[in-house]
């Protein structure tokens, strides 16, 4: 595990052309889905999310987490709060496998997050966005 900061880079949402601002902290992570779930917990708390929400996200990052730890493949990882309206807010956790590298078409079982977690994959990229 690695973390850093950074600026913006090649992680940008293919969909929205959104991506991280600059000197956004990423973790580089190749095995414990239980490091990812603490760096994408202390980032959202960092950003005001707590409590169920937060949880909500961090189960989704566990999961992105352990199916790119099955496949033998590490990832980066970015948490950052995006504004998605005027008065709408999301939370944004984004995986970057390494180039030429899909992300496992796994994604969190959507009973388990009630909802509340927008999962979006594209190509090395998996998105996850917690509406707030």
């Amino acid at each position: 595990m690695h973390a850093r900061s950074e600026g913006a880079d090649a992680t940008v949402d293919p969909g929205t052309g959104d991506g991280p601002p600059p000197g956004t902290p990423v973790l580089e992570y190749r095995g414990d889905p239980a490091l990812v779930c603490g760096f994408v917990a202390a980032e959202a708390a960092r950003h005001g999310v707590i409590g169920n929400s937060a949880a909500l996200l961090v189960i989704a990052a566990g999961d992105v987490a352990a199916g790119l730890g099955t496949a033998g493949r590490g990832a980066t990882v970015r948490v950052w709060p995006q504004r998605t309206g005027p008065r709408r807010a999301a939370l944004v956790c984004r995986f970057q496998a390494p180039a030429g590298r899909a992300v496992p078409a796994q994604r969190p079982p959507a009973h388990r997050l009630g909802g509340r977690v927008q999962v979006t994959c594209a190509g090395p990229v998996t998105t996850l966005r917690l509406p707030l």
